[in-house]
């Protein structure tokens, strides 16, 4: 059950992480950098979680 919550995580993060490429793609690398410590938060927070 664990696998399944962490790739529906991963998979919800896809978004966010295809937001920060554009921005980093419109020279925008303040939000970019932004974005991409967002989605890492997003992912290694839930997956410390479940690890305890």
């Amino acid at each position: 059950m664990r696998y399944v919550i962490a790739i529906f995580i991963l998979i919800c993060c896809g978004y966010s992480l295809s937001y920060a490429k554009y921005c980093w793609e419109d020279k925008n690398k303040l939000a970019a950098v932004g974005m991409i410590i967002l989605v890492a938060t997003a992912v290694i927070l839930p997956v410390v979680v479940m690890t305890r």
